[in-house]
């Protein structure tokens, strides 16, 4: 499209912006940054198309397009205003100056070059049809163009036959002067069109788009575009006012659909995270006018992604349906059609940021604890079972809570603090509900820093592998050992495992660090597996994103096939949450690891469901009693879980393992229920590999001997 648009803002990164914008689709771009330079800009160069900016210093947006309508040589040249002002006197005053349309900021680039290219294609179209007269019918017709000429001093109107049709009328029922089609015209859009008329009897040209009413009841969008004939050009005395009038409804459904793509989900309906984005720095700007108060929360449904694996992503989608229209009914949000020709963002207070994600906004919020409860009523609104075929899904949710002006002065801060608070509720547990505080930012901050030195300890195999002994209490001897891994970080010095595994788990970055500690493990393995004990063993922690890794036994396989060591020699230990998102997936990996000889162990076993049905299901080989109830042996329902998991362990062939042992009186009391094996500072602390070898090749570790 070999066409020059002129832009005209005071901003010059706008400028820049739109610059960058029309040259993508092939357009010649001039700048201007003031009314002044536009308006001589404009005589000099005859741009194709103007985009005006409305609030600039000196002369107003408004003032310019007056101008430029009033100038000879300019007042047919198209102009597309570009304004933050989206009240609705605003938009009038933009086309009584004479706009051919406009453009709310912030700018949706997207939208601009297809607004840009449309007005193009219909300024052009009006030149052709001017210039090539003989040929105006045929065009009409291909275009839905009408014409008119109009002799306001004989009161005689002209009119082509399409121009009857664009009002779905005829000659006979259509009759009378320019005011006759008043009536036709949508009531909202009336007084503009009679105004233009008025205009058009002193000799002035307008560009005007309006609605018009068919008989059928049905709703046509129009553009008419009016111009004076210059007495050079008359043929005989008297005013003669030319026009053109074109049906643009497929053009305006056309637009309001990129619109809908551009600002709403095609699943749910809702505002998409773009929408809501808008929405939010309009609302935030009202506010700060008026002193008002909002909140945003961003909710995040837990392990929404285990729903699309475990039962299909269609069934995810209706789940997703249903709790968007939940959320909608629960905030008062009625999804209706935009009136044509566009006009400010509805105010939803509800949208979909991404896939398991979604964004509320709470305008007029009179407090922290009207926002918790309104988070806590959405809680349980969520909490209802949703019925799909088959079964009935209870899910639950996080909810992150930001406030304006408490946490944030603008709409873009306000929203990361919503999500900084969702990131602590994550960390806080399913069901949470976090406000945000300067603590948390700060801590996501040093967080972030964290995660990127963490990839890099990780790439650069900075970490330690160190190995803590398990002890048959009957022997004294060390019969396994516990793998784990310690992170001596350059500046803050040795980083403890709690804080960087769930920063590990919640970046993704556990997979790359297990596999690491899974090939110094088996590494360190191969270089003592003749010298090893019979039945010794290492026990490697899995977090759930390994255990759910497609790529965990294959690699399993090729490190130790790389590494000469048989899977006898290894075991790994998860966790009841991780075997129980899935139980028919965990029970298929399960029983790969024992036909290739791995063995597994539930870890901090007590502490999630102990349930004998699942475990008679699952191939497991240990069960580890955690530390939290070893330290409450002294205490009645302590000593009565310990016992319990013992003995169940016995009743299913399995051995148990007790953690945290640190005092005789904890040993003799688990020797005597019949615990044999187990580990803690009593016996060793973590060690390396070298020393570990050593003690292997030693005699009975003695309570307190490695102190």
């Amino acid at each position: 499209m070999n066409a020059r648009v002129l832009v005209v803002d005071d901003d010059p990164l706008i400028r820049l912006l739109a610059r960058e914008a029309l040259l993508e689709i092939g357009l010649e771009v001039e700048e201007a940054e003031d009314g002044p330079a536009a308006l001589a800009a404009a005589e000099a160069v005859q741009p194709d198309l103007i985009l005006l900016d409305v609030v600039m210093p000196g002369m107003s947006g408004f003032e310019v397009c007056r101008h430029l309508r009033d100038g000879m040589r300019t007042r047919l040249i198209p102009v597309i205003m570009l304004t933050g002002l989206g009240d609705e006197d605003s938009i009038a005053r933009a086309f009584d100056a004479g706009a051919t349309d406009f453009i709310l900021k912030p700018i949706n680039w997207t939208l601009l070059r297809f607004r840009t290219r449309y007005v193009l294609r219909t300024a052009q179209l009006m030149k052709e049809l001017v210039r090539n007269k003989e040929s105006l019918s045929n065009a009409q017709r291909i275009a839905r163009l009408g014409s008119w000429e109009w002799y306001p001093d004989e009161g005689r109107l002209v009119r082509s036959v399409q121009y009857y049709r664009l009002f779905g009328q005829t000659p006979e029922t259509l009759q009378g002067d320019m005011e006759a089609v008043l009536p036709l015209v949508y009531g909202p859009d009336r007084a503009a069109v009679a105004a233009a008329f008025g205009a058009a009897r002193q000799g002035m040209g307008y560009q005007l788009t309006y609605r018009v009413v068919w008989p059928d009841g049905s709703v046509r969008t129009v553009q008419e575009t009016a111009e004076p004939i210059l007495p050079e050009m008359r043929m005989g005395p008297g005013e003669v006012i030319e026009g053109s009038i074109q049906d643009i409804t497929d053009q305006v459904d056309a637009q309001r659909r990129i619109r809908q793509l551009a600002y709403f989900d095609p699943l749910t309906g809702l505002p998409n995270r773009e929408f809501f984005r808008e929405a939010l720095l309009a609302a935030v700007a009202r506010l700060q006018r008026q002193n008002g108060r909002c909140a945003v929360m961003v909710l995040d449904i837990d392990r929404f992604a285990r729903i699309n694996e475990s039962l299909g992503e269609d069934r995810g989608d209706q789940v997703l349906q249903v709790l968007a229209h939940r959320l909608r009914e629960a905030m008062g949000d009625r999804l209706q059609a935009e009136p044509a020709g566009g006009g400010n963002l509805p105010r939803f207070k509800v949208a979909r940021l991404a896939a398991d994600e979604f964004g509320i906004l709470l305008p007029d919020v009179v407090s922290d604890d009207e926002a918790l409860d309104r988070a806590q009523e959405l809680l349980g609104v969520l909490r209802a079972p949703i019925r799909v075929p088959g079964q009935d899904i209870v899910l639950s949710a996080r909810i992150g809570v930001a406030l304006l002006p408490e946490h944030a002065l603008d709409a873009d801060a306000l929203l990361k603090a919503a999500e900084t608070a969702l990131s602590q509720a994550k960390r806080g547990g399913g069901g949470h509900i976090s406000l945000f505080s300067e603590q948390m930012k700060v801590a996501a901050f040093l967080r972030f820093t964290l995660e990127g030195d963490l990839s890099r300890a990780i790439h650069d195999e900075v970490l330690q592998v160190v190995y803590q002994p398990i002890i048959d209490v009957d022997s004294g001897k060390i019969v396994k050992a516990e793998a784990l891994v310690r992170w001596p970080h350059l500046a803050r010095g040795s980083v403890p495992p709690s804080e960087f595994i769930s920063l590990a788990e919640e970046s993704g970055l556990i997979v790359p660090l297990t596999r690491a500690v899974m090939g110094r493990v088996v590494g360190d393995v191969a270089r003592l597996a003749l010298d090893m004990p019979t039945g010794f063993r290492i026990a490697v922690n899995l977090s759930g994103l390994n255990f759910m890794d497609a790529r965990l036994i294959p690699g399993l396989r090729a490190q130790l096939e790389a590494a000469g060591v048989h899977p006898s020699r290894l075991e790994f230990e998860l966790t009841e949450t991780v075997l129980m998102r899935d139980l028919d997936y965990a029970t298929q990996v399960l029983g790969q690891l024992r036909e290739m000889g791995f063995k597994v162990a539930v870890d901090d076993f007590g502490t999630g469901y102990s349930s004998l049905a699942y475990l008679r299901k699952l191939a497991v080989d240990t069960l580890k009693i955690d530390r939290s109830f070893v330290n409450e042996l002294n205490d009645g329902q302590g000593m009565a879980i310990v016992e319990a998991v013992i003995g169940l362990a016995h009743s299913l062939g399995l051995e148990v393992v007790a953690e945290g042992v640190e005092t005789v009186d904890q040993l003799e009391a688990l020797r005597q229920r019949g615990c044999h094996l187990v580990q803690g500072y009593l016996f060793a602390t973590p060690m390396p590999w070298d020393k570990l070898a050593h003690l292997l090749q030693g005699g009975p570790l003695l309570p307190g001997a490695q102190r």
